[in-house]
């Protein structure tokens, strides 16, 4: 047998009693309209007194049930509560029972069979009606059935033999009532159950349409951050291509081009040391000289813009190398222009080129000039960003040192903040920046292990952040003031060099190889001159004297130069190397505290080629040279 849920049946007996009230008014109306019918049929054969106090009592009675009525509706019953109000109607409902089977007792003239078949039509009538109006509520059904049709049952059978018939027919009527009754209690039941399920299944529906909703909402909105987090990978993925392509350009461009530079300024060197010349010609070639270093200079930002620069990272202290900037900076901004330096008050290490830092504030800083063309401040700031707590990988660092560069000046549409960093994009007019700029701190931070952004809004003013990796601490070294030094040196005092020296020069381009050769043998080196490294390493195994210095190019068909120079060290312990390039590549360039190694960027002159050299021979520690031919 099917047992509705407990919340289910709880609704369909308030909805029992709830059925019971809506029919008071029709059974108040067939009460009173019954009552007076009564009343008057039988005015002849009553007591005048017994009848009307009758009907008193049914008047008072309807009264009372319909205030009950009344009061159901206001309290406006529902759950628990409906058991009380249908106990209320119960009770009612057998009082009233009790006046129509008073009736049915009282008003049964003995010598009037038409008179007796009148009041039990009447009684049994309203007892029909209460199969249908009360058969939701047993009490309140049996309350009115019983007392009315057992009066009736017990006065009829004691009016004599023939009415014994009639008895039993009432009693089987009653039978019926209570069948017929039943049957609509268990379907209004039914249709109840039915109605209130269906009501939890659609309630359960609608929190189930809602909670679906609700995710697919939050599907959609992962959906679209996935999609906007794969279309910035895939510009991301776009530009790191774009980048990559720029530097195999440049690469490509750089190792030629400054194979071909070093040969241009080592010859304009040699010209304009004699003394022939006229003053033309003196200017021709201080201008091609000129030339000669922008060129070099072009080719060193395109491989800095792609990450292929060779760096010589130190740490050091950025609110130190900010405050020793201040007076390049304000000479760059002009007059027009003022500038406003917050340092945070801690100092911040960070592990990064020097000269390369120094360039990003200065590209920066100009980039800042160049957008307030009306005037203003430019404003300088750095603070330390914690990502300690955050939850980090292990290889994560523990903070960055952040430099912030504000201006207000004109400010950037969305279009141009997302090219700002392109190389060669620029807004200035032509002839007024290259576009190498921003491009240029855009490749040196991220070659550091930074990040640059930018905010801005037209007419708003820009800021440039770069967050740079913090470094840990310099153990034992500090300054007068407690402070780490902004660098971390470990040279040793030079040893006076030696003014003659065996130098074994390896280098593939002809060219490059007889001016480099030049340039050595000019101050009094003895020079091995070789095109490869197979035939280096030949010159070497014939040549039975020391060899004091090998320099080498990095680039170089078969084997490169720090192969090559790895090799000659093993039959040759302690050689020392200087490597020169135009452009490393991928190429591992050996480094090392004990002097042994160094680097030298094409194109380079004789007085920075000597230098290298001396320092080398003479044992002293040397950082990778960097510097570009003057006139």
């Amino acid at each position: 047998m099917y047992h509705p849920s407990p919340v289910v049946a709880e609704y369909v007996r308030a909805e029992h009693v709830r059925t019971l009230y809506r029919h008071t008014t029709p059974i108040l109306v067939a009460n009173g309209c019954n009552a007076a019918i009564v009343i008057a049929a039988f005015w002849s054969y009553v007591a005048h007194a017994l009848l009307l106090g009758w009907g008193a009592l049914m008047l008072l009675l309807m009264v009372a049930r319909g205030l009950q009525g009344a009061g159901y509706e206001r309290a406006q019953v529902a759950g628990a509560d409906s058991a009380a109000w249908g106990l209320r109607f119960a009770i009612a409902s057998g009082a009233s029972g009790a006046l129509w089977g008073a009736a049915g007792a009282l008003f049964f003239p003995a010598g009037s069979p038409l008179a007796q078949l009148l009041i039990s039509f009447v009684v049994g009538g309203m007892c029909a009606a209460a199969a249908g109006t009360l058969a939701v509520h047993v009490p309140a059904f049996l309350g009115f059935v019983v007392p009315a049709l057992g009066a009736l049952f017990a006065r009829t059978a004691l009016a004599g033999s023939l009415h014994v018939a009639l008895a039993a027919l009432i009693a089987v009527y009653g039978g019926a009532l209570w069948f017929i009754a039943r049957n609509n209690r268990r379907a209004l039941t039914k249709a109840f159950v039915l109605r209130f399920e269906n009501a939890e299944l659609l309630k359960t529906l609608s929190h189930a349409q809602s909670r679906l909703e609700e995710a697919n909402h939050t599907l959609e909105q992962r959906v679209a951050e996935r999609t906007d987090a794969l279309q910035k990978q895939t510009e991301a993925l776009r530009d790191a291509r774009r980048m990559e392509a720029i530097g195999r350009l440049a690469g490509g461009v750089a190792h030629d081009f400054n194979n071909l530079l070093t040969v241009i300024l080592a010859n304009v060197h040699d010209l304009a040391s004699s003394r022939e010349l006229d003053e033309d010609a003196r200017e021709a070639l201080q201008d091609t000289t000129q030339a000669a270093n922008r060129a070099a200079e072009l080719v060193r930002q395109l491989l800095t813009v792609s990450r292929r620069h060779p760096a010589a990272p130190e740490t050091l202290d950025l609110n130190q190398v900010l405050s020793g900037m201040e007076r390049l900076l304000q000479r760059a901004l002009g007059e027009h222009l003022s500038l406003s330096i917050a340092l945070r008050q801690e100092p911040l290490l960070v592990h990064i080129d020097p000269i390369q830092l120094e360039q990003v504030i200065l590209n920066l800083v100009t980039n800042a000039r160049d957008a307030m063309p009306g005037g203003g401040t430019v404003r300088i700031t750095t603070e330390l960003v914690d990502t300690s707590s955050e939850g980090l990988d292990d290889q994560d660092p523990a903070g960055y040192a952040v430099l912030s560069v504000h201006d207000s000046g004109v400010g950037m549409d969305h279009e141009t903040r997302e090219r700002i960093f392109e190389p060669f994009f620029t807004t200035k007019e032509v002839g007024k920046g290259a576009g190498l700029g921003l491009a240029t701190a855009y490749g040196i931070v991220e070659q550091s292990g930074g990040r640059i952004d930018v905010i801005s809004e037209l007419g708003q003013g820009s800021c440039f952040r770069v967050s740079l990796p913090l470094a840990p601490p310099l153990a034992g070294v500090v300054t007068e003031s407690g402070v780490p030094p902004r660098r971390v040196s470990g040279l040793r005092p030079a040893a006076m060099p030696r003014k003659e020296a065996t130098i074994l020069l390896v280098e593939d381009e002809s060219t490059v190889r007889t001016i480099t050769e030049r340039m050595l043998a000019s101050t009094g080196h003895r020079v091995l001159a070789a095109g490869d490294a197979a035939e280096a390493l030949a010159l070497s195994a014939r040549f039975s004297e020391p060899i004091d210095l090998l320099v080498t190019d990095v680039v170089m068909p078969g084997m490169d130069g720090p192969a090559l120079a790895e090799r000659l060290r093993q039959e040759r312990p302690g050689l020392r190397t200087l490597f020169i390039s135009g452009y490393a590549r991928e190429h591992v360039i050996p480094s090392g505290s004990d002097g042994s190694y160094a680097f030298l960027a094409k194109p380079f002159t004789r007085e920075v080629l000597v230098t290298q050299v001396t320092k080398l021979l003479a044992g002293a520690p040397l950082s990778p040279s960097r510097q570009v031919a003057r006139p």
